[in-house]
């Protein structure tokens, strides 16, 4: 067959494919893994012009007309859509109130339609988009005669240029929307028991993009009801379901509420007002695709999901050496040390591509068939492997060889352990820095964990830590959770960071090492003593630091609390205020020169962005030169 006539068949066949409505399938997973929902501000914009399906387009399962329970199928949108990684172009439209997707699931079509709670079970129609499921009902106008108004149910698609500038020239986006006008809703006895409605699908702005995604946006947009007398509003379901039935979205809760358990596992909740969800007018219940893209793999390091992020630059979101970033690194160690949230479980999100070394995938009964995912310092150890190109691409499999190519010996990582060195303590005013030592050697990635606990916390108080200059280092002094993440040569007795106390009691103190974990493996705890007694301070003399007046603090408009300091000789001066997690909360003053002898500073409680702060603990931290001290204080609203 000559080229040009291979060609032609290929253009038949996909248009052939596009105007019957064939599905193709990717890889699926559960629905609320693949979308957010959320409420948004929206006022509802009624169709002017669209295509009415008239009463004898709806049909049972018995192709018989069915104004009360009837679908019309196979209605075209007019431009292909993913969902839930199979891709559609028709609809199915049923009087109830729901869609579903792709041609019509056989013949006959389901033989109950109006059973809302099919939207939470594997029954048929599924690959569903629910705005408002119910027992409704087409009115037409042989229905006036006893007072009902006409319903209209229509859809339309609108097409609008595309404004992406990697778009093709001429290329073009589609949203196709349906409409339910006037229907007769979950009272057939009641004239006034209307409302009209619609759902919209969007298509993705990254639909023609140099990395397209053709993910579709589903929208909820909710018009008005009947104006007087009873309208039966409660009563329906609100969401999506995915295309086998296994996994649905009650759209009432978002995702957002209560770590999305809700959404995912609500079989029971109904609509209680109009609109359903907020009760309130002007508002939309919209679904986001999220997380798994076109390129998007476990593990591929990308954990703050900037492959996925339709402002970088294709070419960052189209290669893995670009979209992989010492920020990902950072992003893991913050969320393990949780100074985040943790990082999204759920597949195709953060911890999905953060897995790097395909170590954190794990099940939840609670969600049968579905896997979950999370990340630990050791992934974050794998990706900083990655940047320092010994690895030559992420997920890396295990069991982990460092290339040959790239080291002069394999990797030969062999670990008994980490302690704190009480004896190599560097004392810096009122705090206390215990060096974190390695026992063992380390060729490759090296992750570590661990818990820092105090355990006198009145006289000793663990404020934070200081990473040496190979490490990457997290410590959340709340918890007392310490991270750190390293790629490289590391050998017995190496100071991988510090610990830092404030021990400005001068009380000799114990403090333990619990829950350690070093490259995801468990290790022993320990407990040493910490007594700064007698011990050398490297804190030039004339260098001091005084609790903050008053303390605790109780914020007003107008009211400060004062910070004194010392300092021997004239010198550069920065005094910065954090919270228990370790993020700066205020720079007061950054490098500015104060003269020598007592010096004082105000705070008014407010942060960088002028802001009141919260009520609890926080430190203050003075820094003159090579001279630094940590205090604590509280705080009162």
């Amino acid at each position: 067959m000559k080229l040009i006539q291979r060609f032609l068949l290929g253009i038949s066949a996909v248009a052939f494919a596009l105007i019957i409505g064939v599905t193709t399938s990717k890889a699926q997973t559960a629905i609320w893994a693949a979308y957010d929902c959320e409420i948004t501000n929206q006022f509802y914009n009624p169709l002017a012009v669209a295509q009415v399906i008239p009463d004898a387009g709806f049909d049972n399962f018995t192709n018989a007309i069915d104004r009360d329970d009837g679908v019309a199928v196979d209605i075209p949108t007019f431009f292909s859509f993913d969902f839930n990684g199979t891709t559609y172009s028709t609809v199915n439209v049923c009087v109830n109130g729901w869609i579903s997707l792709g041609t019509a699931e056989g013949h006959p079509i389901p033989t109950i339609t109006n059973d809302k709670y099919f939207l939470f079970l594997p029954n048929r129609p599924n690959a569903t988009l629910a705005p408002f499921w119910g027992d409704h009902y087409y009115r037409t106008f042989s229905d006036a005669a006893q007072g009902f108004k006409p319903s209209k149910i229509q859809y339309t698609t609108v097409v609008v240029p595309d404004p992406n500038p990697n778009a093709p020239a001429g290329s073009f986006l589609h949203t196709f929307i349906v409409e339910w006008k006037d229907l007769n809703i979950n009272d057939k006895t009641n004239p006034n028991s209307i409302a009209t409605f619609q759902v919209k699908l969007i298509e993705n702005p990254l639909a023609n993009d140099i990395v397209p995604d053709h993910r579709v946006y589903i929208e909820f947009h909710y018009g008005p009801i009947g104006a007087s007398g009873n309208v039966k509003t409660q009563g329906c379901t609100v969401g999506i379901e995915d295309a086998q039935g296994l996994s649905h979205m009650n759209a009432l809760f978002q995702s957002s509420f209560s770590n999305g358990d809700p959404i995912r596992l609500n079989t029971d909740s109904l609509t209680t007002c109009w609109p359903p969800a907020s009760c309130l007018p002007g508002r939309v219940i919209t679904f986001t695709p999220v997380g798994r893209g076109t390129l998007a793999q476990w593990g591929d390091g990308d954990a703050d999901l900037t492959q996925l992020d339709p402002l970088a630059p294709a070419n960052v979101r189209l290669n893995q050496n670009l979209f992989v970033t010492i920020n990902d690194a950072d992003t893991i160690l913050r969320s393990v040390a949780t100074s985040l949230p943790a990082l999204d479980s759920n597949e195709g999100r953060q911890a999905f591509h953060g897995d790097a070394n395909h170590n954190g995938r794990y099940t939840n009964p609670n969600f049968p068939g579905f896997f979950f995912y999370k990340v630990t310092s050791y992934d974050a150890a794998y990706i900083l492997m990655y940047l320092a190109a010994k690895l030559p691409f992420l997920p890396w499999p295990q069991p982990l060889p460092v290339p040959s190519w790239k080291e002069t010996s394999s990797d030969n990582t062999s670990i008994s352990g980490v302690t704190a060195d009480v004896k190599s303590m560097k004392l810096n005013g009122n705090t206390a820095l215990v060096p974190i030592v390695l026992h063992g050697t380390v060729n490759g990635p090296l992750g570590l964990e661990m818990n820092v606990a105090s355990l006198n916390p009145t006289a000793m108080q663990f404020v934070g830590t200081e990473a040496d200059p190979k490490v990457m280092m997290r410590g959340n002094a709340m918890t007392g959770k310490v991270v750190l993440a390293a790629s490289g040569v590391f050998a017995d007795g190496d100071v991988l960071g510090y610990l830092e106390f404030n021990v400005g009691s001068r009380v000799a103190s114990d403090f333990e090492l619990s829950n350690v974990s070093i490259n995801d493996q468990p290790y022993s705890s320990s407990r040493s003593t910490l007594s700064v007694a007698g011990a050398g301070n490297t804190t030039v003399k004339g260098f001091a630091v005084e609790q903050n007046m008053p303390n605790p603090f109780v914020i007003t408009n107008s009211g400060v609390t004062t910070i004194h300091f010392s300092i021997a000789e004239s010198q550069n001066v920065s005094v910065r205020i954090f919270d228990m997690l370790g993020k700066e909360v205020r720079s007061l003053v950054s490098g500015e020169t104060f003269a020598a002898g007592e010096n004082q500073i105000n705070w008014d409680g407010r942060d960088n962005t002028g802001s009141l702060v919260a009520s609890g603990a926080y430190y203050y931290q003075v820094t003159a030169g090579e001279n630094m001290q940590t205090v604590k204080m509280q705080v009162a609203r």
